[in-house]
């Protein structure tokens, strides 16, 4: 009897010879194909063979042990080269989705880096480098903005969302790029115990001066009372400053929170506040986990993507007002969260979904075949390049020592300028995007995203202009700005996709499924009804679902003239049509 780890699975005479194979799932979930007779027989036919040593095939097999380090053949199935992902790397996009993050307009050290954790890690190029756009931007928004127009300037904050299913490798690289700013955390917490330590000497200083004026004789007695009690509570501040300074700003936030206390926090923090999340737990609170599946206030989300001045209406929940709430959303969820997020109707009505970069760039799941590794016990070729996480950490803590705008004003604040030839690039970019808005242009059917797109390429231009290592005294350059166009074409492209990715849900499949498979590519809405749900759908469910499909940009409505009343279609949009 077999023994061990794996057990004899009798399977029928191999069709190439007599060889009867089984199959059995490895402790580490390779799929292994094991010849049955002594030896390593490898059987013919497609896959991808993998030599593994074992020092004793006696828990295989039942009859005698091999020798010490026989070879044995583990037989990895070939897979689809076909379908929806097919052919994906870290830098090629699987068949069905939009193309890869264009790196090459990335300044150099930020390309390279961005690279780097794609091959690493062995996840699609487009999350590392979105999550650099997105965390560049929780530092720089609450310290820079960027001025196209004498009477026109954006913050350089960001909303992102990369969004990959769980076990894709997210959180490893989403984690690495976090932990960058630990350089910053540093530096910012210097200068909070500076300036804390410096108020404390001025607050001494000032009771010094006036408690030496109160026994100058020359003052008066009122004034002299006066003089020592201001100085008694200027002490007092003093020593509780002394004994419980107040914390350090903090850079990063916690996806598992809610509007209501983040906005608690940023009240605490300057105003400023980055949630990286790489789960989507705060896109699952907006939507109403903690409040039972009522959507959350979106209040703070809204203003903090334009950095505004906020305070909260509602008179349960207190928070103090924010001069400047400067917020950044760094996100990593699964795509059925941005599904849920795409069809959440007051997300959608109030914006929210407008403020963000998208991108679904799929898994790569399957195809992961260059990890680098090294056994433990061997000595590596080569050690493990740091430059990048060291270059990404020195930039980070560069731009932390911006002076954070809050209560300033925002003419006296760091401010980008652009040359001549940004400008102009720029202006030329806003009005090709405005007349893709027309009813038959590409993006029509986005246009509430698409009409903050100009303003969002803006905010990109500012973020690669610092990423290359210049300031807010530096002019932003006309290659920079095209850079950042480029950005913007392929964010374009994965909103547009966005809706088709993310998946429909069951019902809206099943209608889906149902057109597709009628000879014209339609069918009215009762016909749905009756054929697909058998008459046992609300109305208002029927009609979200064809909504949903609708919303996809595959799918449109269409109304036919009957002898009676117009009937409403459901129709597969004709090759060409937008």
């Amino acid at each position: 009897m077999a023994r061990g780890r794996y057990a004899r699975i009798r399977r029928p005479e191999h069709p190439q010879g007599n060889v009867a194979s089984h199959h059995a799932w490895s402790p580490r979930g390779a799929l292994c194909q094991q010849p049955s007779q002594r030896g390593p027989s490898p059987p013919s036919g497609g896959g991808m063979s993998v030599t593994a040593y074992r020092q004793d095939w006696s828990d295989i097999f039942d009859d005698e042990p091999s020798p010490d380090d026989a070879p044995r053949r583990i037989i990895v199935p070939t897979t689809s080269t076909t379908g929806r992902g097919a052919g994906a790397t870290p830098f090629t996009a699987g068949a069905g989705y939009a193309r890869r993050f264009p790196t090459d307009a990335l300044p150099p050290e930020m390309r390279s880096y961005a690279r780097d954790l794609a091959i690493r890690k062995q996840v699609p190029v487009d999350l590392p480098a979105l999550t650099m756009l997105g965390i560049l931007g929780s530092v720089a928004g609450p310290r820079v903005t960027i001025r196209r127009d004498l009477d026109w300037r954006q913050p350089t904050n960001l909303y992102t969302l990369c969004a990959l299913p769980s076990g894709a490798g997210k959180s490893p690289t989403v984690d690495e790029l976090r932990r960058g700013l630990w350089k910053a955390q540093k530096a910012l917490t210097e200068v909070h115990e500076r300036d804390v330590a410096a108020r404390i000497v001025d607050l001494t200083r000032q009771v010094e001066e006036m408690r030496t004026k109160a026994n100058d004789i020359s003052t008066l007695p009122d004034e002299r009372d006066l003089l020592r009690t201001q100085a008694k509570a200027l002490e007092k501040q003093a020593d509780e400053l002394a004994a419980e300074p107040p914390p350090s700003p903090e850079l990063v936030f916690d996806g598992d929170t809610t509007p209501e206390a983040l906005a608690g926090s940023m009240a605490l923090n300057n105003g400023a506040a980055a949630v990286i999340d790489d789960e989507g737990t705060f896109l699952r609170n907006l939507g109403g986990q903690y409040s039972g599946g009522k959507t959350g206030n979106l209040g703070l989300v809204l203003v903090g993507y334009d950095c505004r001045y906020y305070r909260p209406k509602r008179v349960t929940r207190v928070a103090d007002p924010i001069t400047r709430a400067a917020l950044s959303l760094v996100i990593s969820p699964q795509p059925g969260i941005v599904a849920d997020m795409m069809r959440n109707q007051m997300m959608e009505e109030t914006g929210v979904v407008n403020r963000f970069l998208v991108c679904i760039p799929g898994e790569l799941t399957g195809y992961r075949t260059e990890r680098p590794s090294t056994y433990f016990r061997d000595t590596p070729n080569q050690y493990a390049d740091r430059t990048g996480r060291e270059w990404w950490a020195s930039l980070l803590e560069g731009i932390v020592r911006y002076e954070v705008i809050g209560e300033t004003d925002p003419e006296d604040a760091a401010t980008i300028e652009l040359t001549r030839g940004a400008w102009k690039l720029h202006r030329e970019y806003e009005q090709a995007v405005e007349v893709r808005l027309r009813p038959d242009g590409d993006l029509h059917r986005i246009s509430a995203w698409a009409t903050k797109h100009t303003a969002r390429v803006l905010r990109v231009a500012a973020l690669l202009h610092l990423a290359g290592g210049a300031s807010s005294d530096d002019e932003l350059s006309e290659s920079v700005m095209a850079d950042a166009i480029t950005i913007g074409e392929w964010s374009v492209e994965h909103f547009l996709a966005a809706g088709s990715v993310v998946g429909l849900t069951t019902d809206a499949g099943r209608i889906k499924e149902y057109i597709d498979g009628t000879d014209g590519g339609f069918a009215s809405r009762s016909i749905i009804a009756r054929e697909v749900f058998k008459g046992h759908a609300a109305s208002k469910d029927l009609t979200a679902w064809i909504d949903e499909l609708v919303a996809t940009g595959d799918y449109e409505r269409v109304m036919l003239a009957t002898t009676g009343r117009p009937k409403e279609v459901v129709r597969r949009k004709r090759s060409g049509a937008q």
